[in-house]
């Protein structure tokens, strides 16, 4: 199937307010490209995304549900690697074990797996697991890795990677269907090196379904929810890694709370898509936002809507395009195969 490619040439903004180009008035094109459908049809949702410069990897999620108005529960031991410079999708080795909402990240040749979330279906709860693997690229082979310390595991947390080091930031420890949801303050950090934990200050307050990422010396924290599908969040916080002692500082606010969101960086930009709690009847509790964050300027800016609105998918930034891999269409489920990318160009 031939990508097909949406541009639109709108101004970020409707005043005359600077845009992340530092241009005022500026007309910058935003392009969205659909590639392959994920796995060549098969849809997925609430899975793990990480990317080298080669490949993006989805590892895990739910199953498919016939009724996308009835929330999957069973995990799934699913890896995949869509290639970038073909254009194709390829199976990989399953994970050695079923996960959903998987903690995921891509280090030297090797995807890690730290954590997430784990469920049968026969009592509708994820629970989380501290149980962690690393997947060798070359050699094609799983291994296990010690599991997260007692009282750290969790699924669904914010990642960040610099250099030897993935961050885990917040997180959700049981997510019971129609029931209790715990989310977590918590913030640590994996050394790949040395196969350590290190604990940092935690979250100023409990996030899970959140947006993370590290650029430069400062671990970005953005949106998420706090114990409950509706109880959305617009906060955007950062940590200097350089003096951590220091906690976290507040920012300026995303323009919509949102959980369950897409989030990619693309030079001093962040970028965040759809989301989970929208509370329009006519949404099925899907957002359809785009807003991005100048970090220069502390400034969010409103995109043209996801032509794709959806949730419960992670993103992965390689080479200035943010990828984008399944989702769900509906509040708590509805998993899709949709693909595609967003880049921003002056």
């Amino acid at each position: 199937m031939k990508p097909s490619t949406v541009l639109l040439s709108l101004p970020l903004v409707a005043s005359v307010e600077a845009s992340p180009f530092g241009q005022r008035n500026a007309q910058p094109n935003f392009r969205w490209t659909d590639l392959p459908p994920v796995g060549n049809g098969a849809p997925i949702q609430e899975h793990g995304t990480t990317a080298t410069d080669t490949h993006i990897y989805l590892l895990g999620g739910i199953s498919p549900n016939a009724n996308a108005s009835i929330p999957a529960i069973q995990s799934r031991d699913t890896f995949e690697a869509y290639s970038l410079e073909d254009g194709t999708w390829e199976k990989l080795p399953p994970i050695p074990e079923a996960f959903t909402h998987i903690n995921a990240a891509a280090i030297d040749g090797k995807v890690y797996v730290l954590g997430g979330l784990t469920g049968d279906g026969a009592d509708r709860v994820w629970r989380s697991t501290r149980d962690s693997f690393v997947y060798d690229i070359a050699s094609h082979v799983w291994s296990d890795l010690p599991p997260m310390p007692e009282g750290q595991g969790r699924g669904s947390a914010a990642i960040g990677i610099s250099g030897d080091i993935i961050y885990l930031a917040g997180g959700l420890d049981r997510l019971e269907i129609g029931g209790e949801q715990l989310t977590l303050d918590i913030v640590t950090a994996y050394d790949t090196k040395k196969g350590t934990w290190t604990t940092l200050p935690s979250l100023p307050a409990p996030r899970d379904h959140v947006g993370g990422a590290i650029i430069g010396n400062k671990f970005w924290v953005v949106g998420g929810r706090d114990h409950g599908q509706v109880n959305v969040r617009n906060t955007t916080w950062s940590l200097d890694l350089k003096a951590p002692e220091k906690g976290w500082k507040a920012h300026a606010e995303m323009p919509t709370a949102r959980g369950g969101l897409a989030f990619g960086v693309t030079g001093d930009y962040i970028a965040t898509f759809g989301g989970e709690g929208n509370p329009d009847p006519a949404s099925n509790g899907v957002f359809n936002e785009t807003e991005v964050y100048s970090i220069k300027e502390d400034k969010w800016f409103k995109q043209p809507a996801m032509p794709h609105p959806r949730h419960g998918t992670a993103a992965a930034s390689v080479n200035g395009r943010i990828y984008i891999p399944g989702g769900g269409i509906v509040l708590g489920s509805g998993p899709v195969d949709t693909f595609d990318t967003f880049e921003l160009s002056p």
